[in-house]
């Protein structure tokens, strides 16, 4: 069976160089190729290519430098903001997809080959980091319902919907099953590192995935990530606080 054809992000944020410059990017500023370049290593040619690419994609915009005084103004990059992408929902989802891959991408790499003590826990508190309360990837919340008053029914659902969500715009291709409590993952955006550290990467996804549910609060909880059940197919089983058995 022939393997999978990767999405244009993906092959965009693949080459590690370009996830180096929307890192930098994504902390604000304009900047210019100089800059980039001599901030990541790469040399000039290098960058601006990386650049176009990011530009084409809608991750970044590309704008001439405001000048009072005479003088050809310089090429000016910046990260892409709501702004930019309001208008057009495709690279409003490329910016979104572009955060969080930047963000779990720096975690991954920051515990892959150190030696992390209790790894599995390590990583599951990095990956929950990220989406509570303040993290990067925090989940936005419908602030209009009222939480106090909803049922354990609703208030579960309104966790599933936003676990699912969540891990759509990361990638996942996230399929719901509500009655056995389980998510089935169709893609990992991290498949390589996944098959050499599973204990690193599907750790931290199943913290994600805690950290998600903990965020928008409920019943339920991640209890376990059973990687590889087929090539890319992964299972995300939770549980609810009382106890009760899903239906398998």
């Amino acid at each position: 069976m022939p393997a999978p054809r990767r999405t244009p992000a993906e092959r965009t944020l693949a080459a590690a160089s370009r996830v180096d410059l929307l890192r930098i990017l994504q902390r604000g500023g304009s900047h210019t190729v100089g800059a980039l370049a001599a901030a990541t290593g790469l040399h000039e040619n290098t960058t601006r290519e990386h650049l176009a690419r990011l530009v084409a994609d809608g991750y970044a915009v590309r704008a001439p430098e405001s000048r009072t005084v005479r003088g050809r103004p310089r090429m000016l990059y910046r990260i892409a903001s709501p702004d930019d992408a309001r208008s057009d929902p495709i690279a409003m989802g490329r910016l979104e997809e572009s955060i969080a891959h930047v963000a779990l991408t720096k975690v991954l790499i920051s515990g892959f080959g150190r030696d992390l003590g209790p790894t599995r826990d390590a990583a599951r508190s990095a990956g929950r980091a990220l989406t509570a309360p303040g993290g990067v990837l925090e989940p936005s919340l419908d602030v209009g319902s009222d939480v106090d008053d909803e049922t354990a029914t609703a208030a579960e659902q309104r966790q599933l919907d936003a676990l699912e969500g969540h891990l759509d715009r990361l990638g996942f291709d996230p399929e719901r099953d509500d009655e056995a409590l389980r998510v089935d993952l169709w893609r990992c955006p991290f498949l390589e590192l996944a098959r050499e550290r599973p204990d690193v990467v599907c750790s931290v996804h199943l913290g994600l995935a805690s950290g998600v549910l903990d965020t928008v609060g409920g019943p339920l909880t991640a209890e376990r990530l059973r990687p590889f059940v087929g090539r890319e197919h992964c299972v995300l089983e939770l549980r609810r606080a009382d106890g009760s058995v899903p239906r398998r």
